[in-house]
């Protein structure tokens, strides 16, 4: 199990990430050769601002994950202790 949670390729999606993830480069590099050097800045900031975007979204996603898993053990040792259930 643990191994499974430690497979990045599994983590993030696959194939299906990678494959979306080229096409986001693509499109920011194709983007790229066609502005100004404001143009882009703007463009950089805009993919920061969507990478943080994103880790946030990841670590909420972690959290509650991490949690209901905690919670599903607690049931399962409850059930085995014999102890109602709320």
């Amino acid at each position: 199990m643990v191994e499974r949670l430690l497979d990045r390729e599994r983590q993030l999606g696959g194939e299906a990430y990678h494959n979306a993830m080229a096409q986001i480069l693509e499109a920011g590099d194709a983007l790229s050769n066609l502005l100004d050097d404001t143009g882009r800045q703007w463009l950089e900031k805009l993919g920061d601002a969507y990478g943080q975007r994103e880790r946030v979204v990841m670590e909420a996603a972690f959290r509650d994950g991490f949690c209901q898993a905690a919670l599903l053990a607690l049931d399962v040792l409850a059930y085995q202790a014999g102890l109602p259930e709320d």
